[in-house]
């Protein structure tokens, strides 16, 4: 790629997918994301690679000319957002855009993953913007609220806020539950004390507290003895 970023090397970039396909990869990633077709098979880590180099290039030249047109496209464009060294208010904005792309948990939890929220400014701002987002009713906007609580967020500040978030979410859709109850299990791990009240009150929907607490049950970090209390609290499903 140039030193800026032209549209023909958004083509270079194509070109990569292209070279780095692997069949037999994409048949097993799209046996994973139920109902998501990917035009190459590319491995995650070898888009990281290409989302480093545009980013040292010209990540706001590719962000102009970067395209929808397959989940590899998307997958780069989203590490670009999530890793680019702009101030996080310069960010946001296309947080905000990217959003509808998000069409699956691969993406999801990816772009989730490649942020790096280090000052407090930053994890202030992201924690502004993403809490409205636990009660969208868009399934994906809700997962997005809940893995980024997850992975950046359930610490001494925030941990009770994200719990009551979590309790407040209304949105039924399989992959936004999976996040609340992933979610839950992750408090739990970190703050038991914090997060039991949560599941004895039990004003989760049954399938997030039941599986919130499978979730925890399977962790090696917590007691058998509390796994064993915790099943009191499972529910019968609706």
């Amino acid at each position: 790629m140039s030193a800026g970023f032209a549209p023909e090397d958004y083509q270079e970039i194509l070109h990569r997918f292209a070279s780095l396909s692997d069949e037999t990869y994409k048949k097993f990633n799209e046996s994973l994301i139920p109902g998501t077709t990917t035009a190459y098979g590319v491995r995650v880590p070898e888009i990281r690679a290409l989302a480093c180099q545009v980013i040292k290039k010209d990540p706001k030249g590719f962000l102009a000319v970067s395209q929808p047109g397959s989940y590899e496209e998307i997958m780069l464009r989203g590490m670009v957002i999530a890793g680019m060294k702009q101030p996080i208010e310069e960010r946001l904005p296309l947080v905000k855009d990217f959003l509808p792309l998000i069409g699956n948990w691969a993406v999801c939890d990816t772009f989730c993953g490649s942020f790096q929220l280090k000052s407090p400014q930053d994890r202030t701002l992201m924690w502004q913007f993403v809490r409205p987002l636990f009660t969208d009713r868009r399934e994906f906007y809700a997962r997005f609220a809940a893995v980024m609580f997850l992975g950046h967020f359930v610490t001494e500040d925030t941990v009770d806020e994200g719990l009551a978030l979590l309790e407040s979410m209304t949105q039924e859709d399989y992959y936004a539950r999976m996040a609340a109850a992933w979610a839950v299990s992750v408090c739990y791990v970190k703050f038991p004390a914090r997060t039991l009240p949560l599941l004895q009150r039990r004003t989760l929907p049954p399938f997030t507290q039941n599986k919130a607490i499978q979730k925890i049950r399977e962790s090696y970090r917590v007691a058998k003895e509390d796994k064993e209390m915790l099943l009191a609290f499972k529910l019968p499903p609706r």
